[in-house]
């Protein structure tokens, strides 16, 4: 399930959209931070499909939160809410990932209507089941495609594996990155496969080893561990 990630530091207006929301929690789960530091602190623990923030706030502030996001994060959509102008020139701002902003004080349906449109921009391929997670990224190896891949795994939650052009360059799970997330989401079974659109930050390379290499100690892994 998607898991939507909700920063802002008024306490009221936490709980009215904690409330409301709730309404939806067979589309998505919320999850509450009071700062920009309580967020960084979820979002190293969890894997979050959309972030909704404050900017004026305690600690850490919106802004460096966002900035936080575009470095670590650059495939979480963002939604910004906030009562005051943000100056174009400051350099902890990029849109790279911002999805819309929100002018307090808003209506409720507008934010219900920004975090369904965010979570639904996803390239429209549908899921792909029924295939090992191994077979499918030799697909895309072989097709030379660029791309974010989403793994989802009944009980062991989701996870992303980014390809340009062929070559694995990253994959994301937990708090793993790299080879260490890549070995976990290979050996997933009953796996549902679907592409995200891609961000327009471009993943960090963390992956040297090849597609192959990485496949066959994901399955050397996985047998010490079932035998």
């Amino acid at each position: 399930m998607d898991k939507v990630l909700i920063v802002e530091d008024d306490l009221k207006l936490q709980k009215f959209l904690q409330t409301r929301l709730q309404k939806h929690k067979e589309e998505f789960e919320i999850i509450l931070a009071y700062n920009g530091e309580e967020a960084i602190k979820v979002l190293e623990q969890k894997y979050i499909s959309l972030l909704v923030t404050d900017i004026q706030m305690p600690k850490v502030d919106g802004l460096t939160l966002l900035a936080y996001i575009n470095k670590k994060h650059p495939h979480i959509p963002c939604i910004v809410m906030t009562a005051y102008a943000i100056p174009e020139s400051d350099k902890r701002l990029s849109d790279d990932n911002i999805f819309c902003f929100l002018k307090k004080p808003f209506q409720f349906e507008e934010l219900l209507q920004a975090i369904f449109l965010a979570l639904e921009q996803d390239i429209p391929d549908g899921t792909i089941k029924g295939i090992a997670v191994s077979s499918f990224l030799q697909m895309i190896e072989m097709e030379e495609k660029t791309c974010l891949l989403e793994v989802h795994s009944p009980g062991k939650g989701k996870g992303l594996f980014y390809f340009q052009k062929g070559i694995l360059h990253n994959a994301l799970y937990g708090d793993l990155k790299g080879e260490e997330a890549a070995y976990e989401l290979i050996a997933m079974d009953k796996a549902e496969i679907r592409f995200r659109n891609l961000p327009k930050k471009k993943f960090a390379r963390r992956i040297k080893q090849e597609l192959m290499g990485l496949i066959m100690e994901a399955t050397r892994r996985e047998k010490e561990s079932d035998g």
